[in-house]
């Protein structure tokens, strides 16, 4: 990704993202990491980075919520998605609102696709724009602000983890384990 970034700057940042959001398939979360890596060596403007990354993940989000929006049955009758399938995700957009859309920024393959079903789900305008504001906001802050954070200060991170390491090894074994009794817990209902 450096290369490109090198050569397209901003623009790479820019079309990776916002087109990931309308449901294509592009590295718009690597792309971001790697100038997010870049602004902390100082070769990006980390703040242009940040404004960027989020304006191009809002309005591409955006742009794929309006397309699935006015075009559903366009995209249904050409197979982009099967009936059923459309209507297992009209259940859970209604049920989870703009909840899905938090949640799916972080799942790759759900993140491109998530805008679209949201508007051919007929999520209403008012909770897409606060459900993909908060999903922008926070993938941002962790693909970006913390990614720059960690390796602008990888030293003290470092010697952090060298020091706290089983600590960190056994609450992250304890979220695991948690996770996985909520998951089953949650099969046998």
């Amino acid at each position: 990704m450096r290369p490109l970034l090198e050569h397209y700057g901003y623009l790479a940042l820019i079309v990776s993202i916002f087109f990931e959001g309308t449901g294509i398939p592009l590295p718009g979360q690597s792309v971001l990491i790697t100038a997010s890596i870049l602004a902390s060596q100082g070769v990006m403007n980390f703040p242009l980075v940040i404004i960027v990354g989020w304006l191009s993940c809002f309005l591409g989000n955006t742009c794929g919520y309006f397309v699935g929006y006015h075009f559903e049955s366009w995209l249904a009758k050409k197979g982009y998605i099967s009936e059923s399938k459309l209507k297992k995700m009209h259940e859970k957009i209604q049920k989870y609102g703009p909840t899905v859309l938090v949640i799916s920024r972080f799942v790759e393959g759900l993140k491109q696709f998530m805008p679209l079903a949201c508007g051919m789900a007929k999520m209403s305008k008012s909770a897409f724009f606060i459900g993909n504001a908060i999903a922008s906001t926070l993938w941002v802050i962790v693909f970006s602000i913390l990614v720059n954070y960690i390796f602008a200060h990888l030293d003290s991170v470092l010697h952090f983890y060298h020091h706290h390491k089983i600590l960190l090894w056994g609450i992250t074994g304890l979220i695991v384990l948690a996770i996985a009794y909520l998951v089953l817990r949650k099969r046998r209902k």
